[in-house]
């Protein structure tokens, strides 16, 4: 729990985002021990692929790499379903579930947020709906918040995509986690070989809505 060259940002009118899907590339990401967990695929309405596949690599590769994807929920609405009061056990799983399980790659970025310190001094991991609940104002962008997101929506089925051919939830969540490991460490991403990295703006665009 991948693309063309990303030289869009984020964009607030979602509407945009139909048109542009058909366009760029779709990114699949996440999943890790909640795999098992997973209710059966639902019904996905646009193709995407991998964040190191180009548009063009997928096309003419479309059994190998093209995958399915349906409009994923955005960190805020995450937010608001599992600070719920009416949850399902699997919505409570996902709540309570620590960042770092997950994301174990430390940084010291901004917006890289994987334990919180109490008063004492003492650090424990955040759990998924703590992330979901953090904002970030110095930089505007809350990256731990959209990789939060970004797994829940393929947990929920809302992404997925064909790794090494396969299309599983694993492959797709590694994916995610892979762009974590990069992230934490550089400051960037860079889709694939020769793309320019994508900064904190357009890495936080990717995961929000799945288009470079």
């Amino acid at each position: 729990m991948n693309p063309t060259k990303p030289e869009h940002t984020a964009s607030p009118e979602r509407a945009a985002m139909s048109d542009a899907r058909r366009k760029l590339i779709r990114a699949g990401l996440a999943t890790g021990p909640v795999v098992a967990t997973l209710a059966s695929p639902s019904v996905f309405a646009i193709d995407c692929v991998a964040p190191s596949q180009t548009l063009s690599a997928a096309k003419s590769h479309a059994t190998t790499q093209l995958g399915n994807c349906s409009t994923p929920s955005s960190a805020a609405t995450w937010q608001g379903t599992l600070g719920g009061s009416s949850l399902s056990s699997q919505q409570i799983t996902w709540r309570d579930m620590k960042f770092h399980s997950i994301f174990t790659q430390q940084s010291g970025l901004s917006g890289c947020y994987l334990y919180k310190t109490s008063s004492s001094g003492v650090a424990t991991p955040m759990s998924f709906y703590e992330v979901l609940c953090l904002t970030d104002p110095a930089t505007g962008v809350q990256i731990a918040r959209q990789f939060a997101a970004a797994y829940l929506n393929v947990c929920a089925n809302k992404v997925l995509f064909p790794v090494g051919g396969t299309t599983t939830a694993t492959g797709t969540g590694q994916a995610l986690i892979d762009m974590w490991n990069e992230w934490a460490v550089k400051g960037s991403y860079t889709p694939y070989a020769g793309a320019a990295p994508w900064d904190s703006t357009k890495v936080s665009h990717y995961l929000t809505y799945f288009v470079p």
